[in-house]
């Protein structure tokens, strides 16, 4: 069995017609294609948060946020593609997601046999003469500051402020790269089996789709003086009422760019006769604040409010597998980013590495019709913030109950190079190979427990304590269940 894996960064559920039906803002018909073809998960959740942690749950099978945030693979990391390639799989990444390059992360890519980086997206350091951007926006207060990076970067491509191109934006040229792998290594007689990987940036900001995707989605021209392409994160509220419609609206094209070109890369699936021997799995590594809750982005605590709620945290995962072909099941078990490791592993035959402790579960039996693992929880945090703990209705946002958020400590073989957290302490000593652990002090957030309900509009806490102890008792359980370091329940009054 080959197996396909999409991962689509910043991408709402409710912008996906599966998931919210004629509410989403532009039609999905390739979601609503795989949705009917394979199965579509309601109760997925990400794991460690934002980009690279998220990715790391992937690659490793492991929880990254109880140790720490944002870094580099580990040497004593089992990778997914290195441990597939030794296994005699084929394995490729597709890509135009510059973070899995930077310094602090850059070597999610070591694994693979072969990979291809699409250069150019947000901030990457690509282009280097000065070129100031026309865009007429209000720098200071609507634009962000990276901006004149994108703007070198892409102005290749560009007549005046428009694209000359939909197949020069970065969803085209990453999915139809994806498109033409397929059909240079999985065509004919080409030898089995074989794994690739698309990370694909958009929709991520700098919300930018072309012209003809901009107008279905009604999102103002680059010109207009509402027109928002790259937000701030923070608070809401610095932006106007028509801004903040703008940004969505943009956002809405990106999607319905993305699933344009995700369905050419199915359709090469197809045409190839791969649909019958391949895994697919379409997912996303978090979601995007469009003002809900008052804030916009991916906020941190350093913005006033970094609970991860569901906008954020409860996200897509479409799959198809050839023995549930044309199932359009359903399903709401709870589910993880960190799954995805197990299930790509059997999938393919290879069994998991020895002596690793993967922290998820093979979806492969639910994909088969059978009742698979359960998981009564499904626990998800940024590093040194709220820990967050569903059990697919009620979520609890537990914070530090004191003052300080300590102990806490950053583990790693090198410490935090990006997102860099304050109060980094001299390293100490750790039983763990290779590693030493970082003290940290972490910026606060508030102190209490809040349970919340479905919408995550209205506290429950004093009206049904018998939950929120259930769900504290089930964080305290799974802190112990993944062997998470002690300071962990410390710090959260657990």
């Amino acid at each position: 069995m080959n197996v396909v894996l999409v991962l689509i960064d910043t991408l709402r559920r409710d912008h996906l017609t599966p998931y919210a039906g004629p509410a989403a803002p532009l039609p999905t018909p390739t979601f609503d294609r795989l949705a009917r073809l394979g199965v579509t998960f309601d109760r997925y959740f990400l794991g460690s948060y934002p980009c690279m942690p998220a990715r790391r749950d992937l690659w490793t099978g492991r929880y990254e946020f109880p140790w720490r945030g944002w870094g580099q693979l580990e040497s004593t990391d089992r990778d997914l593609p290195s441990v597939l390639s030794a296994a005699g799989v084929r394995t490729a990444l597709i890509t135009d997601h510059y973070h899995l390059f930077q310094p602090g992360s850059g070597n999610y890519y070591f694994g693979f046999d072969g990979w291809e980086f699409l250069r150019g997206q947000e901030d990457d350091r690509w282009a280097v003469p000065p070129l100031e951007s026309p865009w007429p926006q209000e720098r200071e207060r609507k634009l962000h500051r990276r901006w004149e990076r994108y703007w070198r970067n892409t102005a290749r491509w560009r007549q005046g402020l428009e694209w000359r191109r939909e197949e020069d934006t970065f969803a085209a040229q990453t999915l139809g790269a994806a498109a033409r792998w397929l059909d240079e290594n999985a065509g004919g007689a080409a030898p089995s089996p074989f794994f690739l990987l698309v990370d694909c940036f958009d929709p991520h900001e700098p919300f930018d789709p072309p012209a003809q995707w901009r107008q279905r989605a009604g999102a103002p021209a680059p010109d207009d003086p509402t027109a928002v392409a790259w937000p701030i994160y923070g608070r809401a509220d610095r932006y106007t009422p028509a801004e903040l419609a703008s940004i969505r609206r943009l956002y809405a094209g990106e999607v319905g760019l993305v699933d344009a070109w995700l369905g050419r890369m199915v359709d090469t699936l197809e045409r190839l006769g791969r649909m019958e021997d391949t895994v697919l799995l379409v997912t996303t590594d978090h979601g995007h604040l469009f003002g809900e809750h008052g804030m916009i982005g991916k906020p941190s605590s350093s913005h006033g409010d970094s609970n991860l709620y569901r906008d954020l945290a409860h996200v897509p995962l479409l799959a198809y597998h050839p023995e549930a072909r044309g199932s359009g099941a359903r399903l709401d078990a709870l589910t993880q980013t960190v799954d995805l490791y197990p299930t790509v592993l059997e999938a393919m035959g290879v069994p998991l590495p020895q002596g690793w402790q993967c922290h998820g579960k093979s979806l492969l039996p639910l994909l088969r019709g059978g009742p698979g693992e359960p998981r009564p929880f499904a626990c998800y945090a940024k590093f040194g913030e709220a820990i967050q703990v569903t059990d697919g209705e009620l979520v609890l946002h537990r914070w530090p109950p004191a003052e300080a958020n300590t102990p806490l400590y950053w583990y790693g073989a090198e410490p935090p190079q990006f997102m860099r957290p304050r109060g980094l302490g001299a390293p100490e000593p750790w039983s763990a190979p290779a590693l030493a652990r970082y003290p940290v002090d972490w910026v606060r957030g508030p102190c209490n427990s809040v349970l919340l309900d479905a919408s995550e509009s209205r506290d429950l806490s004093a009206e049904r304590p018998g939950d929120l102890r259930r769900l504290e008792d089930g964080l305290r359980r799974w802190l112990l269940e993944v062997g998470a370091p002690p300071e962990q329940a410390q710090r959260l009054g657990l």
